[in-house]
């Protein structure tokens, strides 16, 4: 909000502040980054349809049980571990 942004992957910075110390924003920042925001919407899409739950219990789902950045986004890339 500071620098006038709207969200935070339009920033340059590589950033873990806030919400982006957990795995699954972050993740989910990096990988709009790489690969744009339509990407990213059409891979949930393609994973819900395969059973990919962003949410299960509470605010926690399938993206949630990673430890390693690159692979969630290999992940959210192509659905599999």
């Amino acid at each position: 909000m500071e620098k006038g942004l709207n969200h935070c992957y339009e920033c340059s910075e590589n950033c873990k502040k806030g919400l982006l110390s957990k795995i699954k924003p972050y993740g989910f920042t990096e990988f709009i980054k790489r690969y744009g925001e339509e990407r990213l919407l059409d891979c949930l899409e393609e994973n819900e349809r395969k059973g990919i739950v962003y949410h299960q219990e509470g605010i926690n789902g399938d993206y949630d049980d990673f430890s390693d950045v690159e692979q969630l986004m290999e992940f959210i890339l192509t659905g599999k571990r």
